[in-house]
């Protein structure tokens, strides 16, 4: 049985069942909800999202590695999903291809509002605010694309729509 397909590849419910059983035996365990719950049944589904985002990256950028932790930060900036692919080596180096620049009025900008944050003069700390605004620009960029080229490649099946998808029964997640 197939879960979702991105391009010409299957993502089955095998794939998926193996993927929640990692979780279900992780150190995590205890904090996830009962596989037959609603909030379960979303895990499943945020899962799929997970896999098949994954996938999407795979599939632009062929690459072998190992996963690294995600900080806190990166995960609150870019997202759940986008921050897990970005774990990935593959989502990294797709995303160190990612160029992006940032005018100096918007540095200025920056710097005037939230002078809080950065007391020195203005020479001085343009270098760092301009880092953190180029750095934020490419994540919005990342994800962006990534959610573009996700749309486009992926079908999810029945049951393995969006968790915040109306028109399946469990969704709970509104905006």
């Amino acid at each position: 049985m197939i879960a979702a397909t991105v391009g010409d590849e299957a993502i089955t419910v095998a794939d998926v069942d193996r993927r929640l059983t990692t979780l279900y035996e992780g150190p995590l365990a205890p904090r996830l909800p009962h596989p037959g719950s609603p909030e379960g049944r979303n895990l499943r589904r945020w899962l799929v999202q997970l896999m098949t985002m994954e996938r999407v990256v795979a599939q632009e950028c062929d690459l072998d590695g190992d996963p690294v932790p995600v900080t806190l930060p990166v995960a609150l900036r870019t997202g759940g999903v986008v921050a897990a692919v970005l774990a990935t080596p593959a989502g990294r180096a797709l995303f160190a291809r990612v160029e992006a620049d940032v005018p100096p009025e918007e540095v200025r900008g920056y710097y005037d509002r939230n002078r809080d944050r950065h007391p020195g003069r203005f020479e001085e700390e343009s270098p760092r605010i301009e880092a953190q605004l180029v750095q934020a620009r490419r994540e919005t960029l990342f994800a962006r694309w990534l959610e573009g080229r996700h749309r486009e490649k992926v079908t999810l099946m029945p049951g393995f729509e969006h968790p915040g998808d109306p028109r399946q029964p469990d969704a709970t997640h509104r905006h």
